[in-house]
């Protein structure tokens, strides 16, 4: 009798996945401490946030999507992956709600974010879109304002 070969897990294919995208593709994964130096490295970025793919399937599909649609571009474009937890972390400083999503950033400005699951034609538009806008500030990004001279007490 022949035994059968466990199946990976999905966070095992998840983590497969991003070999392969690392290995073939040259894409980095890049992490808490890299981060900012990723998003401020000179030319522009494309950043994947990954989640688990137990919660959010559909970041299997963009995962295989990304590379096809990279090969296209006419300009260079590095590519980044964040682990789900890492993912989560900068998930609010972009304001990202919604699963996977892709950041696109040039020289370390905003360019904008793609969120949830397209199909192949919307990224292949909406990529080189990105990548060719203007920076801007980051929709959501709330900096908190404090009166120094104001009374503490209200009204």
């Amino acid at each position: 009798m022949s035994e059968l070969l466990p199946t990976p897990d999905r966070s095992e294919r998840l983590t497969e996945r991003f070999a392969v995208m690392r290995e073939r593709h040259g894409y980095t994964l890049v992490d808490r401490d890299g981060f900012d130096a990723f998003v401020a490295a000179p030319g522009a970025s494309l950043i994947l946030f990954a989640e688990e793919l137990q919660k959010i399937p559909e970041t299997w599909d963009l995962m295989v999507i990304l590379p096809e649609v990279v090969a296209t571009l006419e300009l260079p474009v590095r590519v980044g992956i964040l682990a789900p937890e890492t993912a989560r972390l900068f998930a609010p400083r972009y304001g990202i709600r919604v699963w996977p999503a892709l950041l696109a950033v040039r020289d370390g400005g905003y360019l904008g974010v793609l969120e949830g699951l397209k199909d192949w034609s919307a990224y292949s538009r909406l990529i080189p879109e990105l990548l060719a806008a203007e920076p801007s500030r980051i929709p959501g990004m709330v900096i908190p304002v404090h009166n120094a001279n104001a009374s503490t007490a209200c009204h």
